[in-house]
């Protein structure tokens, strides 16, 4: 009934590789072995081509310069003078246009000093010139995702698919379509960036959200339980894999017996939930472990969640599903009047009385479950409407089990007033006649069971009772008494 939704921003870090050169020991100068003797030594070769120009000396005086300025601003980034990182790295970026990491250590810069949109606009001239350059466009995603552009994410993130396969990209993607709706794209990177990171609690946690949307209960349940064991703390968490747990109808799970001093019903203590007392028996309680819904929303509540008109519901809908009908009416009596709110949406309403219907029929009080089902038909007819004629069959068998034919009777006519064109009233209902010795309003009922359904499977039998009782009168009606004449 609620929607949460958790957008977490991940920030990667990459490294630069620096290479170094190895030197290769025990040979002489000249590249022979030590201790032999040298060979003359050869003419020297005549020199060819241009000699260095001044322009040649000073493009590489520029050079050295420019990689004094990166060296020197790479140290002030990484020594948290990021103004002044800005203004070196500048200064080398200028002074050598052919080196993309200048650009891309400036942008880095331009990030720390909280300077987004300058960075952006350096990491999109970056990409757009070397699509394949991972590291620029993980960060500018990144930079994009921090202002919520899911749709270029996508566009920038998709295209590095082609030169690499890394978390990084592929969390990055489930996140972005994640928050476009795409949750079958969602589901598919979430799956892969957990193939490559399967550590990371929050892609579970976010896939389980994924599972739990597209109603793939057992899915959603276990990336939960797989974002718990994690270390993944979150009151939402515990309700969502409540809701899970609920949807699977695990409500209260293998119930076991334990010994709690003091122990409070409806209170966790330790791995159990304590559900109720063992009559008779001191300190001794039925209790449902962690793995069942009742326990992991009433963890959720423990952990922080705010209780209002859901969570409640959903608590009583628990009892009420696990068939401790005593325990559902009082709770749905508490909440009543809350759910009866005009501000609440008519179809919350409507489904509050149905099932506040159902704990009544649980604990016997037939006449309230209609009152209410009737009044979920009023809120919402196009919904609950179809479940009026079973709900008269229903009362009707409660009262035949108690023996009460006439109550049983009453219902069944009930049943076929609203569903006139339903076989199954109409056959119960000349079965009761039949069993109350009315038996031409028996034969009526086995009749327009036929006319109903010509080919119905009891047929023969049916024709069979209509002969036996076709000329069976009516029996009479009670005599009047006669009215007392008055004195005078």
């Amino acid at each position: 009934m609620r929607g949460y939704r958790t957008i977490l921003a991940v920030m990667t870090a990459a490294a630069m590789a620096i290479g170094g050169a190895v030197a290769t020991a025990g040979d002489a100068p000249d590249g022979k072995p030590a201790g032999q003797p040298k060979a003359a030594a050869a003419p020297k070769p005549e020199k060819s081509g241009a000699p260095a120009t001044k322009k040649d000396g000073k493009a590489a005086a520029d050079a050295k310069k420019a990689e004094k300025l990166f060296d020197e601003g790479r140290d002030a980034l990484f020594r948290g003078k990021y103004a002044e990182a800005v203004k070196l790295l500048k200064q080398a970026a200028a002074a050598d246009k052919t080196k993309t990491r200048y650009r891309l250590y400036l942008a880095r810069a331009h990030r720390y000093a909280g300077q987004a949109a300058d960075a952006e606009k350096l990491l999109a001239a970056i990409v757009k010139a070397s699509p394949d350059h991972v590291e620029a466009g993980q960060m500018l995603a990144e930079l994009l995702a921090a202002r919520q552009k899911w749709d270029e994410v996508v566009k920038v993130l998709e295209r590095l698919l082609k030169y690499r396969h890394d978390y990084p990209t592929y969390h990055m993607l489930a996140e972005a379509k994640y928050n476009l709706d795409d949750h079958e794209k969602a589901r598919k990177y979430f799956e892969e960036a957990i193939k490559l990171n399967p550590t990371s609690a929050s892609d579970h946690y976010q896939l389980g959200n994924i599972y739990l949307a597209g109603n793939f209960f057992a899915l959603a349940a276990g990336s939960y339980q797989r974002a718990l064991a994690l270390g993944y703390r979150s009151p939402v968490l515990h309700y969502k894999l409540g809701s899970a747990y609920f949807n699977l109808r695990n409500y209260f799970g293998r119930v076991a017996e334990v010994t709690v001093k003091s122990g409070k019903v409806g209170t966790i203590n330790g791995a159990w939930y304590l559900i109720e007392p063992v009559p008779g028996r001191k300190d001794l309680f039925r209790a449902a472990p962690r793995s069942s819904a009742i326990h992991q929303v009433a963890k959720a509540l423990e952990t922080g969640l705010k209780e209002d008109r859901d969570i409640r519901f959903l608590r009583t809908n628990i009892y009420l599903n696990a068939r401790r009908y005593k325990q559902a009416y009082a709770m749905f009596k508490k909440i009543a009047a809350e759910a009866s709110d005009p501000t609440t949406p008519k179809g919350d309403r409507a489904l509050f009385r149905y099932y506040f219907a159902q704990a009544a029929f649980g604990v016997g009080k037939y006449d309230e479950y209609l009152k209410l089902l009737t009044e979920a038909i009023g809120l919402d007819p196009q919904a609950y409407k179809a479940t009026l004629v079973d709900a008269y069959l229903r009362v009707a068998e409660q009262h035949n089990q108690n023996g009460d034919l006439d109550g049983y009777i009453k219902y069944l006519r009930m049943a076929v007033e609203d569903a006139p064109r339903k076989v199954p009233p109409h056959l119960k209902l000349g079965s009761a006649y039949e069993e109350a010795r009315r038996y031409p309003e028996a034969v009526v009922q086995w009749r327009m069971v036929l006319d109903l359904e010509p080919d119905h499977p009891k047929r023969m039998a049916l024709l069979d009772l209509i002969r036996k009782y076709a000329d069976t009168p009516r029996p009479a009606p009670p005599k009047k008494k006669p009215a007392a004449k008055k004195a005078g």
